[in-house]
């Protein structure tokens, strides 16, 4: 299946592609493949390490990490920021997945997660309650390490490293259900 959107010169990926590979380490130095085992993989692209949005998002998959297990799903989180800072903010609450720092952002355009817009934050006014919920994980030594106006972008691979869903996210705090995730494992 071919794909024609691009963004930067980087191609999006769209269901049905072949998901590009990777092997590479995590925060706390494992080995972390893409197509490591014989299971589904849940491929999370964050905007940086003290984003109150993907901290927020973070948090919801650690506590979905079990419901996402029982399905054959690992989650791999992925992450602009730089280790030391992912550290800091990201790891302080302890992940059962491995958190990647993309400081190149090398897996970033392989998966077509390029897109950034100054004028998105317009598009959380509409969505109060999401700003109000995601202030929780708001750090006061915030560090901005990475592009500001990245979107975040999630996808779903079979275990034949297939994409069964390539989203891309509209603003800021645009992340799949969990609920959505499981019903999608379900209907494949």
């Amino acid at each position: 299946m071919k794909n024609n959107n691009t963004e930067n010169n980087y191609m999006k990926l769209i269901k049905g592609n072949k998901a590009p590979e990777f092997i590479t380490e995590d925060i706390q130095n494992k080995s972390v493949d893409v197509f490591e085992s014989s299971k589904w993989t849940f491929l999370s692209f964050h905007r940086f390490a003290a984003c109150p949005f993907c901290n927020m998002r973070t948090h919801e998959l650690i506590q979905a990490c079990d419901s996402l297990q029982a399905m054959d799903i690992n989650i791999i989180s992925v992450w602009p920021s730089s280790t030391e800072n992912m550290l800091k903010f990201v790891g302080n609450e302890t992940s059962p997945f491995p958190l990647v720092s993309d400081v190149e952002k090398v897996i970033y355009k392989k998966y077509g997660v390029t897109k950034s817009s100054k004028p998105a934050m317009l598009k959380l006014l509409v969505r109060p309650n999401l700003v109000m919920k995601a202030m929780k994980y708001k750090y006061n030594d915030q560090v901005i390490d990475a592009d500001m106006a990245l979107f975040p972008a999630e996808f779903l691979i079979n275990p034949e490293g297939i994409v069964k869903v390539a989203y891309y996210g509209k603003h800021f705090g645009d992340h799949l259900p969990v609920e959505k995730i499981l019903a999608l494992r379900k209907d494949t």
